[in-house]
């Protein structure tokens, strides 16, 4: 009977212990929060710029100074794609008409930024020395010196829908480089003609 009794208890206390494991959760906070920012720009342009295309990164990865220990040598070249998206063109009316494609169906881009002296490439900010970034055409061969500015004949003839303006970029040795980090900053315009 003691033993009965004793089960019982024991029984009945963890019963009892396990009653706040099943409560209902608080409902007061706070339980956390944050804040969403949002951006973007209205353009008048018969294109998007996809998202994060405004802002693109090149890496290098880690390059040996011995691949760049003469003037005037390079690095493999990395592409850059500028992704267009959503494009749509304005039908020509004028008589007869020149343009089957649409208005602004052409696209040129002229890259801006800090020309090294020479004006073979951009200048590097970072503490490796005698290097610059060099930028080169879609055919991934000819350069494209700082300042250039494009010719109509530079133009790629866009289609409705999707594009991509294809690019490339190289590391450029304006000397015996020596080791550190590379950073520069090229800034692209576009031109819809």
């Amino acid at each position: 009977m003691f033993r009965k009794t004793c089960l019982t208890v024991l029984a009945t206390a963890a019963m009892l212990s396990g009653t706040n494991a099943f409560a209902d959760p608080p409902t007061s906070g706070p339980f956390g929060q944050g804040t969403i920012f949002f951006h973007g720009t209205v353009t008048n342009s018969p294109c998007n710029i996809a998202p994060g295309d405004d802002a693109l990164k090149v890496e290098f990865g880690q390059v040996s100074y011995r691949a760049l220990k003469t003037a005037d040598a390079t690095t493999a070249s990395q592409p850059i794609v500028i992704h267009l998206t959503d494009c749509s063109f304005d039908p020509d009316t004028a008589s007869p008409v020149t343009r089957p494609e649409g208005l602004m169906s052409k696209v040129k881009v002229t890259f801006t930024g800090d020309a090294t002296s020479n004006n073979k490439g951009y200048v590097n900010t970072g503490s490796a020395t005698n290097v610059a970034v060099q930028l080169l055409k879609n055919d991934n061969s000819t350069p494209i010196p700082p300042g250039y500015v494009p010719t109509d004949a530079d133009a790629q003839q866009l289609q409705p829908g999707n594009n991509e303006l294809r690019f490339f970029a190289r590391l450029l040795a304006l000397g015996a480089a020596t080791p550190g980090e590379v950073k520069s900053q090229v800034t692209y315009t576009l031109t819809y003609l």
